[in-house]
């Protein structure tokens, strides 16, 4: 019979997903697609104060921004209490991609205006350039995020206020599993999600270069140039953020016969 193997592309294929998220949708596809998959979160996101943080987010509440931008649910928490109320004064929302959206949906209980496609550079390209004394645009975020969407909605014209909300740091050594650490050192994983730069960053010091036998999968483009820069060659990068994107990434990097020579380079 032929269709398991339609059904189940990564059967029998160990993975290795470098986040730990109860009912993580990537974990679920990677199973769904026959994988054997070990979550693992190689990092610790920490809630950020600050009266930085504090007065964006009383003025967020007043209507004083005439959008806010999410690049993350960690960054949505931070004003989660006041999205209602701010949308109910004109703040418009903005998601990078469908898992933030469907967070704030649930947890502010309204529906962002504009989602994009899982990137930074996905939302630029169709976020509308301000109205003549338009209201600015808040971008609560981590600590250790890229300027992209600053940068990006400046050049548009823009005014931003760009807000630390929460920060991410490698995990304890003491904390990750003997057994995970071990079976990674020994080639035993067939491949590795990357899906974060601050995973990338911290997956050397945690666990130690990735062997030539395990390819190395990254979500986004700022992940995969993270990863280089440390020196872990990337097989591939997933063309979105979407489970099923993932599944075809790493099913199309493991049909390969060896590890990847020359990372791929790709742009999204």
């Amino acid at each position: 019979m032929n269709e398991p193997h339609v059904s189940a592309p990564l059967n029998g294929r160990r993975i290795l997903l470098t986040r730990a998220k109860p009912d993580d949708a990537i974990a679920r596809a990677l199973r769904m697609a026959g994988a054997q998959v070990d979550t693992l979160a190689l990092t610790v996101s920490t809630p950020l104060d600050s009266a930085q943080l504090d007065a964006a987010r009383t003025r967020l509440a007043d209507g004083g921004y005439a959008w806010v931008v999410f690049s993350s649910w960690r960054a949505a928490r931070a004003v989660v209490s006041v999205l209602s109320r701010a949308r109910s004064l004109g703040t418009r929302i903005a998601a990078v991609g469908e898992a933030t959206a469907r967070w704030i949906s649930d947890h502010a209980g309204v529906n962002a205006d504009m989602t994009g496609a899982g990137s930074a550079a996905a939302l630029l390209e169709c976020f509308p350039a301000p109205a003549s004394g338009a209201r600015p645009v808040l971008i609560p975020r981590s600590a250790a995020a890229p300027d992209t969407l600053p940068a990006g909605l400046s050049s548009l014209g823009w005014s931003v206020e760009a807000v630390d909300a929460y920060t991410t740091t490698a995990a304890d050594a003491a904390d990750i599993p003997d057994n995970i650490a071990g079976n990674f050192r020994a080639g035993h994983y067939d491949a590795a999600v990357l899906t974060a730069s601050s995973q990338a960053r911290a997956l050397p010091p945690l666990l130690g270069m990735p062997p030539p036998s395990t390819r190395v999968v990254t979500i986004g483009a700022p992940t995969a140039a993270t990863a280089r820069r440390q020196g872990i060659a990337v097989a591939t990068q997933a063309s979105s953020p979407t489970p099923d994107a993932i599944v075809r990434a790493l099913t199309d990097a493991l049909a390969r016969p060896t590890h990847a020579d020359a990372p791929e380079e790709r742009n999204s």
